[in-house]
């Protein structure tokens, strides 16, 4: 797939796909933690029952970091590294829309850690009716003064799972708490999940809750 360059520095950085990649009408995009690659957050498809409808895209970060400081850092100590992973997950989708006609409602969008993190940003500040949105140990990105501003956009019954150890050393409860109320405040179907012992990792339950939207988007 020859999907267009973005604003770096993740801009350039290649894009591993799988599935249907000459005529797909639904897609299923997973975001890697920091640390970690496209290749290996695109091997949590191989647990899941994926119909031929679906190309599966997961973008790879610069050095495999989408940003530098933590996600409860002020956005500003984030920048340039988080408008620009922000802008790789609307140039795909935009692709996506221009090749094959795909729409939210029909797109499935997953992340682990980091990634789970930009999911969670970028369907707050991209408000739509997603096929499925799956939030594997993050949250909303900012301090707590920017999560608390007032936000506004329809999610129009999107279902979005949230699902993390209870005592995440990365990942405060409180701000999944913070983030599941936004999420329900703009209209979406939110199931949130709280595990002990789970560690910082994806529990079943959450490659359950993907499979789900899969299924029914």
């Amino acid at each position: 797939m020859d999907i267009p360059n973005s604003a770096l520095p993740h801009g350039n950085e290649p894009v591993a796909v799988t599935g249907n990649t000459s005529n797909p009408t639904k897609a299923l995009v997973l975001l890697h933690g920091r640390g970690a690659s496209a290749e290996s957050i695109l091997q949590l498809s191989n647990q899941l029952t994926i119909s031929d409808e679906y190309v599966i895209l997961a973008p790879q970060a610069n050095q495999h970091t989408w940003y530098p400081e933590r996600f409860i850092a002020p956005t500003k100590e984030n920048q340039p590294h988080l408008d620009s992973a922000l802008k790789r997950i609307s140039v795909i989708l935009m692709y996506l829309k221009d090749t094959f006609g795909i729409e939210s409602q029909d797109l499935v969008l997953a992340g682990f850690s980091q990634g789970a993190c930009l999911v969670a940003e970028f369907v707050k500040r991209n408000p739509a009716r997603y096929g499925g949105v799956a939030v594997f140990s993050g949250g909303l990105i900012g301090d707590n003064n920017e999560v608390q501003q007032s936000v506004t956009g329809d999610l129009a019954q999107t279902a979005i799972y949230l699902g993390c150890d209870v005592e995440d050393f990365h990942i405060p409860k409180e701000r999944v708490g913070q983030s599941a109320d936004i999420f329900n405040s703009m209209n979406a179907v939110v199931n949130m999940q709280f595990y002990e012992g789970l560690g910082h990792s994806i529990h079943l339950e959450g490659v359950a809750a993907l499979q789900g939207f899969i299924t029914v988007s």
